[in-house]
Formats: structure tokens, sequence, C-alpha cells
């Protein structure tokens, strides 16, 4: 199609110094002059036409996904409403403050579950699509019940080449998980406390073979490490004093609070 004279002009003018377009105006619909679909204005902060699709928990409905929850009408525990407070107060958008969000609600029920998840959309304001389609990209999150300890062993080549194969096969043993379906997506330990995987890269070469437990690393590790460190974590014990890296602060977690560190 060509341009009428004058539009250029016109969309440059529209971009100005931000560089960037225009957002369209949530009543109506682009380009067509005419309000917008009912639930459309939410949905929009769900991340667009297929934001509902997002959402597949059951008990979450399209409608929920796309409607932004009313906070009286959300059942939140007062220390978990508190933090989510204290993590948007970090931030100039709301938005930002997604990511820590989510690590608030899996700490705090060991997965995004959906109420979970429902509780973060109301207090942060935004739709429980648009906050499951940011955990659903994000492979530490998870959206099914994945225990209450994580257990994520590097499969990357310089473990691999170090017997990080054979060291996840031994944290399996020592779990009670499944060492396939480990390998392929990870598995939970028979008692669904311990969830075990093999990860890419956990960007620790210098200790391969290792592996990241309840978000500390440690390495290098032996099948004689896994299953001392599987039986300090079911005793709730220091686990491989000797072979953890000292923690540092990670992102969306203040300074602090060994829940909201990781080992790097």
């Amino acid at each position: 199609m060509s341009e009428r004279p004058g539009d250029a002009d016109e969309r440059e003018q529209a971009i100005g110094e931000s560089g960037e377009p225009p957002v369209p105006d949530a009543e109506s619909s682009p380009g067509s002059g005419e309000p917008a679909q009912a639930g459309a204005e939410v949905a929009g902060d769900g991340g667009g036409a297929g934001a509902a699709e997002a959402v597949a928990h059951p008990g979450v409905t399209e409608t929920d996904a796309v409607q932004i929850p009313e906070a009286h009408e959300v059942d939140v525990p007062d220390d978990l409403r508190a933090e989510i407070e204290e993590i948007m107060g970090r931030y100039p958008q709301k938005r930002s403050a997604s990511i820590p969000t989510l690590w608030a609600i899996q700490r705090r029920y060991g997965w995004c579950t959906p109420e979970g998840i429902r509780q973060g959309a109301a207090v942060m304001g935004v739709t429980a699509a648009y906050l499951e389609s940011v955990a659903s990209f994000y492979d530490l999150f998870h959206l099914s019940p994945a225990g209450h300890h994580r257990v994520l062993v590097c499969t990357n080549i310089s473990c691999w080449m170090r017997g990080g194969d054979e060291l996840l096969e031994s944290f399996c043993a020592a779990a009670g998980a499944d060492p396939e379906a480990a390998a392929h997506g990870g598995a939970v330990s028979a008692d669904g406390e311990i969830y075990v995987s093999g990860f890419e890269c956990l960007g620790a070469c210098d200790l391969a073979p290792m592996a990241s437990i309840d978000e500390r690393y440690y390495g290098p590790l032996d099948g004689d490490d896994a299953e001392a460190a599987v039986a300090s974590v079911k005793a709730g014990s220091e686990v491989l004093p000797e072979k953890a890296m000292a923690i540092r602060p990670a992102a969306g977690g203040p300074d602090g609070e060994p829940d909201a560190h990781v080992a790097g």
C-alpha cells in the first residue's frame, strides 16, 4: 500500500525524541476508531491477544487470566502482601517487580501455584496471565509441583566431561528420583520433597562437575557428595560446607536475606 503525502512526517512526529512508537489508546481498537471489546484493556496488561492462552492452570479461567484481580477479593497472606509491596517499592515501574515477586511466591508455596500467581497479580495490579507469562519463560520457575528443595546438576560440556551425567544419576539415586525424567526436564523424588534436574549450564565451569542445591552452588562433586548432600537436605542441616561457594546477592533479593541469595 502506498503512503499518502505527509504520512512519513506524521509518523516521525508521533515517534518523537524517544524513538518509540506511540502506544494505542486502550479505549479503542487500533485503526478502527471503534471502542475496544470488553476486556481488551486488561488483556493488554497480559501481553496481547494470546495472553489468556498462557494460563494453563486448573482453577484459573480465561476470565480470571485477562482481568486484574480486585485486591479486596483475593485472600493474600499478610506477610506475602508485605513482601511484594516492599519489592514493588524498589522499582519505578510495577512490572519490574515481576521476577522477584514470582520468587516470593515460589519460596512460599514450593512452586508458582495458580492461587499464588493470582495473589501476586492482585497486589501488583496486573493480570494473572501477565504474571504467568513471565514465570513460563524462565526455567527456574515451576508451574507444577516441584518439591520443596531443588537440585540442578550441570550437564554442559565442562561438567559432562568430568562426570556430570554420573553425578546427576547419583543425586537421583540418593533422592529417589527417576534419572531418565531428571535428564529430560526434571523429576520429583518419591516423597515429593526434592526436585532433581539436569541443567544446560550454571556458569561455574571452574567447579566442574557441580550442582546448585537450593540456589547455592557446590563443587566439584562426586557420588559420595551427592549422597551426603541429599542426606543433609532431608535432615535440614548445612549442606557440604567445604564445597559451597561464597554467596552473593541475587537479582531481586534484598541484601542480608539468606533466601534471597544465590552462589556465583
